[in-house]
């Protein structure tokens, strides 16, 4: 199972099809998720502003209770879980794999953001 998010800059991850993760991935009987975490645009702006600054914590634990959840309801396992994200969300995969390694068993990320302390 592949878990994607990204979460931040008021950007909503819609349901769509994906060519390219749908040949080399769902049709091969793997699943894919996409999180729908605080911080994102999914939900407008107050889901957003959920998220921000002191609250940013708030996005890592939402990814995490949906990998949680995933695993809860037997549908993979933390070994059998990958997350993955790119920019804000490698930002979110990168935090995700130091604040819960137990939850994952391979992460991948992309162009991460993760120097917060230096970040304008």
């Amino acid at each position: 199972t592949l878990l994607y998010g990204y979460g931040g800059f008021e950007v909503p991850l819609l349901p769509g099809y994906a060519g390219v993760r749908g040949r080399l991935w769902l049709e091969k009987g793997n699943a894919y998720v996409q999180a729908n975490i605080r911080g994102g645009g999914e939900f407008g702006p107050a889901w957003h502003q959920a998220a921000l600054k002191g609250n940013r914590q708030k996005a890592f634990d939402d990814f995490a209770a949906v990998a949680a959840d995933l695993v809860r309801r037997g549908l993979t396992t933390a070994a059998q879980l990958g997350i993955q994200g790119g920019s804000n969300g490698g930002l979110l995969t990168g935090t995700s794999l130091i604040q819960r390694p137990e939850l994952f068993g391979a992460v991948i990320i992309d162009v991460p953001l993760l120097d917060m302390l230096r970040y304008t």
